[in-house]
């Protein structure tokens, strides 16, 4: 009996630890708003929450630390999750666009789950969008599981495939979505997310080769990769992490207003004592004077990036 107290203070301890408790937003930057969200209709018959429009709230100039930078956005709903697909269109500051291969660290997906990808292939290829699964077209990657890899109008990789739906999966073609980053180091990645955020990332797996997923990826047949899922925090929604080694890597970094940039949008219970901690161990703060942007009344946020140059902005909901 002795030992429970001083484990329930531990306990108490952990759980005031700043941490992410929830997502908001997996947003990309794109080149023309309209042109994108055509794409995303027209193909995978998503429906838009937010419809494309300005956005009026001029403190952005400080959480990016762009003066004069304006705004337009649309949001598209993610079928069998709560967050958003945001698609970004900033103007008046000069954007470079890029996009990465899926193997250079820094690079992120979007895994679209169909119910009928035969169909929704006819509508890829008719849409011309490039293609970056080696053999061109559909390839089995699991025993009931075929998939490919594309990019949107922004060169932002997308991954389609035939997951069969769960139980009580919503209608349309679309039936779920899963977020992907390639990673630098795992072990780093993983140290980051659980350490800093508060992620339960498994330990990382030995790497692995599949001829399949190398085709799929388009890396060489010798490359080898490993990879983990992990949720975010107080959601079922799913957050991949990959590695691969055995070929040619660039790490992969775009400003958050730069066409084919990713991002990921995550609330914190303790927004002061993560970025404190963050600061500690040399994170890259991408907002003005590297401070915390009183957002909106309620809203407190703040960008800045994880090992792998991924982008992600950090907010504190006070309601």
């Amino acid at each position: 009996m002795r030992f429970l107290l001083p484990l329930a203070l531990c306990g108490a301890v952990f759980a005031q630890q700043p941490a992410v408790t929830g997502i908001l937003n997996y947003p990309h930057a794109v080149k023309d708003l309209d042109t994108t969200v055509a794409f995303y209709k027209d193909v995978f018959g998503l429906e838009l929450s937010r419809p494309a429009g300005d956005f009026a709230n001029t403190t952005i100039q400080q959480l990016l630390n762009a003066p004069g930078i304006t705004l337009r956005l649309a949001m598209f709903r993610m079928p069998g999750n709560k967050y958003v697909l945001e698609l970004t269109h900033f103007s008046h500051v000069d954007r470079t666009p890029g996009q990465a291969a899926v193997t250079d660290p820094g690079s992120a997906d979007l895994e679209l789950h169909v119910r009928d990808l035969d169909a929704v292939w006819e509508k890829i290829k008719k849409s011309g969008a490039p293609v970056i699964t080696r053999s061109g077209h559909p390839v089995k990657v699991g025993a009931d599981v075929r998939s490919v890899l594309i990019r949107d109008p922004d060169g932002y990789v997308l991954e389609v495939m035939n997951a069969p739906p769960v139980t009580g999966a919503p209608e349309g073609v679309v039936h779920g979505t899963t977020m992907g980053v390639c990673v630098n180091n795992l072990d780093d990645t993983r140290k980051f997310y659980h350490d800093m955020l508060g992620f339960d990332v498994p330990a990382s797996p030995q790497f692995a080769n599949d001829k399949a997923i190398s085709d799929l990826v388009g890396a060489p047949d010798s490359a080898q990769y490993r990879e983990v899922a992990t949720k975010v925090p107080g959601t079922e929604s799913r957050l991949n992490l990959y590695e691969w080694k055995g070929l040619p890597r660039k790490p992969f970094h775009l400003r958050v207003y730069d066409p084919g940039a990713p991002a990921l949008v995550l609330r914190v219970n303790d927004l002061e004592g993560m970025l404190k901690r963050m600061k500690a161990i040399g994170t890259p703060v991408f907002s003005k004077d590297g401070a915390i942007v009183q957002f909106t009344p309620t809203t407190r946020n703040i960008f800045v990036t994880d090992p792998n140059g991924v982008n992600l902005e950090l907010y504190e909901s006070k309601q």
